[in-house]
């Protein structure tokens, strides 16, 4: 696995290694090999999620899914719901349950949505769980470095993870290398996902990068899963062809992606359902970083968006990380960039966020959130 490292933090500080599994062929055969694979872990994932989902109506769920997703995935994105499909005959599950691992993002806000909204109706539910409403998750902090910035003048791209440490607790981190058919006419991509997922954060071997942020604002009804939208970002020939898969295709959420090539060109794309705003590296020091929150010019310039994603580290964990390179400039290496990732200003709250020390969790305000993974990607990952 030379050129691409990664690491996790459990709350003792220690090193965890990330699952790696690699699938080969058209899309169904892909797709059956990793259900065949990680089966028990799939159908666990899909389990915890549909207890999680405990005010939607999985009928009304799967209904949602087959008008709106499937609609949609068979124009934008068919091999995609034909890798799924394997997926789903490689597991012993339904092409619905796997299509819910790729929308969790979706689910998990529309889940809370009927929390917040419509309590006085619900009586189906304790009143134990309508007082607790889900905490928003802080997601991640992703950063670039093009040719300036670098010792080498190779592109470098990585992010901080942040989600439930359940992710980490029930394994379900995963590296998933995969290797098209030659008749697809793709290259091969690797990526950062989650069990049962298609792909989140990654490299391809034209040398094309992705990650990912995320922001509370919604809108009305949807169509591509964010966590396709990425695969699909992630496939595209080129770089010019990938941006435009951003613009075109439909999403019922908000969504931010910073997004690089080999070629030596990044940016960050703050995406609403009806709107996108770009931000670029600076020309003098070719570092650009982003946390959550939407920071871009232009989406301040816009009055029409408002951001109501409530998280306090995200408005100087971006700062912190351009701060740590801006001390590297020029000199950045794979294990420097990495060392960027661990700043802890602000901790447990911090760029890296794990669970204080036994004695100290009162620190914390949401304790099931921590940083479950840091990924650097190297633009020579391919080529070793």
């Amino acid at each position: 696995m030379k050129n691409i490292m990664s690491f996790n933090l459990d709350t003792n500080n220690n090193e965890k290694t990330i699952p790696h599994i690699i699938i080969r062929g058209d899309p169904y055969t892909r797709g059956l090999s990793y259900g065949q694979q990680l089966k028990e872990k799939i159908v666990k994932n899909i389990i915890y999620y549909k207890e999680l989902y405990h005010l939607l109506d999985w009928t009304q769920v799967e209904e949602f899914m087959n008008k709106n997703y499937v609609k949609a995935l068979n124009k934008y994105f068919p091999s995609g719901l034909q890798e799924m499909r394997g997926i789903a005959t490689g597991a012993d599950v339904s092409l619905e349950d796997i299509i819910a691992l790729n929308a969790r993002y979706e689910l998990m806000k529309w889940n809370r949505q009927l929390i917040k909204k419509n309590r006085e109706q619900l009586t189906n539910v304790s009143k134990d769980k309508l007082i607790d409403l889900p905490p928003a998750p802080h997601e991640c902090t992703s950063a670039v470095c093009l040719s300036k910035a670098t010792q080498s003048g190779d592109v470098l791209m990585g992010q901080n993870w942040d989600q439930n440490k359940r992710m980490l607790a029930d394994d379900m981190l995963l590296l998933l290398e995969v290797y098209p058919d030659s008749s697809e006419n793709k290259v091969p991509l690797i990526m950062l996902t989650e069990v049962g997922q298609l792909g989140r954060s990654g490299i391809t071997g034209m040398s094309i990068f992705s990650s990912d942020d995320v922001f509370g604002e919604d809108s009305g009804s949807g169509y591509i899963p964010i966590s396709l939208f990425r695969r699909m970002f992630l496939e595209a020939p080129t770089f010019p062809v990938a941006i435009l898969r951003l613009l075109v295709a439909p999403r019922h959420v908000s969504v931010n992606m910073t997004v690089a090539s080999a070629e030596g060109e990044a940016f960050n794309i703050e995406m609403t359902p009806k709107h996108y705003f770009v931000s670029y590296p600076p020309f003098d020091t070719d570092i650009i970083t982003h946390s959550n929150l939407f920071k871009s010019v232009a989406f301040f310039a816009n009055g029409s968006v408002k951001d109501t994603y409530n998280c306090s580290s995200s408005l100087i964990r971006d700062r912190q990380m351009q701060r740590e390179l801006l001390k590297r400039l020029g000199t950045i290496d794979e294990k420097s960039f990495t060392d960027c990732f661990k700043n802890h200003l602000g901790f447990p709250d911090s760029l890296c966020a794990h669970i204080p020390e036994k004695g100290r969790e009162d620190m914390h305000k949401n304790l099931s959130f921590i940083k479950i993974g840091s990924i650097v990607y190297e633009q020579d990952f391919f080529k070793s």
